[in-house]
């Protein structure tokens, strides 16, 4: 017989194994858990729009306010996006010819013709070409406007064109920049040159600062066929045989729509030069229908308006 193994020994620290747990069920999100998932997925989409559009969007550029309401294309951009950055309302360009067309009149006396200011010089050539033409040479502040002038030849309240001046503007945009149209083969080179006209005139009016008593007084002023330059000049004159003078600063006066008179030029506008014809005549031992006087008038500035 076989003899029986021994009985088994009982283990007191053994444990039999346990059924396995079931995992427990997932709580539901609270509403601030919610908030903050949602936050988050936006902070993303806001970094990604800013990765792929940044470089292309209209943030840089400047916004028209219009008062019309625009109908606008629906866009995929968010809302938040779109108040931040509204969108733009395309403009007419100013830069056409067109747009600066404005009609003048001839500022000679009893010249009544209505044109272009860019074609004034063609009309002085076509019609005032009695009247002197001389080019300055550069630079413009070693070569003025020179000129001279008898009170004798001017006539009361008529006023008189001394000299047509032409200079070279530098630094133009030869695509946009203001041309003297309608000219002559011969005379093309001054397509681009900037024309100034020197005027004279005998008046009776009060000196500012003296008595309100009229007085006859001469007037000198410049005016240029340029619109919207402001040229800056200095005005120099002074009497044959004597070594004072009169100077003053002022600017070119744009070609108007309609000619002034002395006296409303004198009124309306303070870029003028304004001397009396006794202080003239008390420079000199000379009579006042014989008095010769020289102007110089040098070109200081010239800026857009």
């Amino acid at each position: 017989m076989e003899s029986a193994g021994p009985p088994p020994v009982s283990n007191p620290s053994f444990e039999p194994s346990k059924p396995p747990v079931a995992p427990k069920p997932l709580k539901e999100p609270t509403r601030k858990q919610l908030r903050r998932q949602e936050k988050r997925k936006q902070r993303l989409l806001d970094t990604q729009h800013v990765l792929y559009a940044k470089h292309f969007s209209n943030y840089r550029l400047p916004v028209v306010q219009s008062q019309k309401r625009l109908t606008l294309q629906e866009s995929t951009i968010t809302p938040e996006v779109t108040e931040r950055r509204p969108p733009i309302f395309k403009q007419k360009s100013n830069k056409s010819p067109w747009a600066r067309f404005r009609m003048v009149q001839c500022p000679c006396h009893k010249c009544s013709h209505m044109l272009d200011a860019q074609s004034w010089l063609s009309h002085y050539l076509e019609v005032h070409r009695h009247i002197p033409f001389v080019e300055l040479k550069q630079p413009l502040s070693q070569h003025p406007l020179r000129t001279t002038c008898n009170v004798a030849h001017l006539i009361r309240d008529a006023p008189a064109l001394l000299g047509v001046f032409g200079y070279q503007r530098e630094g133009l945009n030869p695509q946009t920049c203001a041309r003297n149209t309608f000219l002559p083969n011969e005379y093309r080179q001054y397509s681009q040159h900037g024309v100034l006209l020197l005027f004279a005139c005998r008046t009776m009016n009060a000196l500012p600062g003296c008595s309100k008593q009229a007085r006859e007084v001469l007037v000198l002023w410049v005016a240029t066929s340029l619109q919207g330059v402001s040229i800056s000049l200095r005005g120099l004159v002074q009497v044959a045989n004597s070594s004072r003078y009169y100077a003053k600063r002022f600017k070119a006066r744009p070609l108007q729509a309609e000619t002034q008179t002395c006296r409303d030029l004198i009124k309306n506008d303070s870029n003028c030069m304004l001397i009396s014809l006794e202080d003239l005549a008390n420079m000199v031992n000379v009579g006042r229908q014989g008095q010769e006087f020289s102007i110089q008038v040098h070109i200081t500035s010239e800026k857009k308006q």
